[in-house]
């Protein structure tokens, strides 16, 4: 099993100057993010729309190039320039699960030749080997060798996303990203591919990261949870720490969103209320114009991660007590 670790991560896109030296507008998609993945956890990374968490599992499997910062798997750099980064290996090590089963397998080729790419070009398997390493790996996502001869779009979303797992599999990392990977699937095949993951977890010895605004699945499935707003780590510990005892209003306004909550424990939002803008983020804490506690301090400086309670940090200079806290 491998570690993941890091460090001040940044990606920036646009900037810099057209024909005319005009300066181009430069969007701050992430900001600043460090994490260490510990070898066979889950851990969950949460936030609204918008607020990187996309953009961060990307630069992990090498699909976006961090603007600064580092990334190591077991002490090797992955966040060099794309020609220094040996990506063969780096994909033998990560893989990623997208959020749309169906869009994310070729529709012109059979599910033979979509998962006998990586047994082929990163395992090095002969045509003897492919052939019973298909077989094993549909046997591990459930479903039946003959489905291999298949086209992606005579599958369901549940089936598809299954192939997309054996996929990821075939290439044997030690990390999987997995993005939104059960929000387009109905709750009882979300279920299924939840507990298949849990299974192969165990079984293989993986790391996930999960990416996911369902808070309840969130809760559930993982074992430790980051919480992103606007580009930047707010909170982060246990999962049990953060759903129960949330030190940050952010965090505490996203569990009082969950559909069915029994009360909240901040007063609601107005509707007037003011984001922050992407092309130029505030000096300050960027929750702070949300924030009901939010005093001068906050639009000035912008809080680092601080520990709360042992494994437990939150960025925020006036953190929640017992009283906001869900019971």
């Amino acid at each position: 099993m491998s570690k993941l670790e890091i460090t001040d991560l940044v990606k920036r896109y646009g900037g810099g100057k057209n024909l005319l030296r005009q300066e181009l507008p430069m969007v701050h998609a992430v900001r600043g993010v460090s994490l260490d993945v510990k070898p066979g956890e889950i851990l969950g990374i949460v936030g609204e729309s918008g607020c990187g968490k996309s953009t961060l599992a990307k630069m992990l499997v090498g699909l976006e190039s961090p603007t600064e910062g580092r990334i190591l798997m077991d002490g090797v750099e992955l966040s060099a320039p794309r020609k220094k980064i040996n990506l063969k290996k780096l994909s033998q090590q990560v893989q990623y699960i997208f959020q749309d089963p169906n869009s994310s397998l070729n529709p012109r080729k059979t599910i033979r030749e979509i998962l006998s790419a990586p047994l082929k070009y990163l395992r090095g398997m002969d045509n003897t080997e492919r052939e019973q390493r298909l077989k094993e790996l549909m046997e591990k996502v459930n479903l039946r060798s003959e489905f291999l001869d298949r086209y992606p779009h005579e599958f369901s979303g549940g089936q598809a996303q299954r192939i997309g797992v054996a996929r990821a599999l075939a290439a044997e990392p030690d990390l999987l990203i997995l993005d939104e990977p059960v929000s387009a699937l109905d709750v009882s095949v979300q279920a299924q591919v939840l507990n298949l993951l849990k299974a192969l977890r165990q079984e293989f010895s993986l790391t996930y990261l999960f990416i996911s605004h369902d808070l309840g699945v969130v809760r559930n499935f993982c074992d430790r949870v980051a919480v992103m707003y606007f580009g930047r780590i707010v909170e982060r510990g246990t999962a049990d720490d953060i759903f129960r005892r949330p030190r940050h209003p952010y965090t505490q306004r996203l569990l009082d969103s969950v559909p069915g909550a029994a009360f909240e424990r901040l007063p609601p939002e107005s509707d007037a209320v003011i984001l922050p803008d992407p092309y130029h983020p505030p000096k300050g804490c960027s929750f702070a114009p949300r924030c009901p506690f939010a005093q001068a301090r906050c639009e000035e400086e912008s809080p680092e991660l601080t520990e709360m309670n042992p494994g437990h940090d939150a960025a925020c200079y006036y953190p929640l007590d017992d009283d906001h806290r869900r019971d």
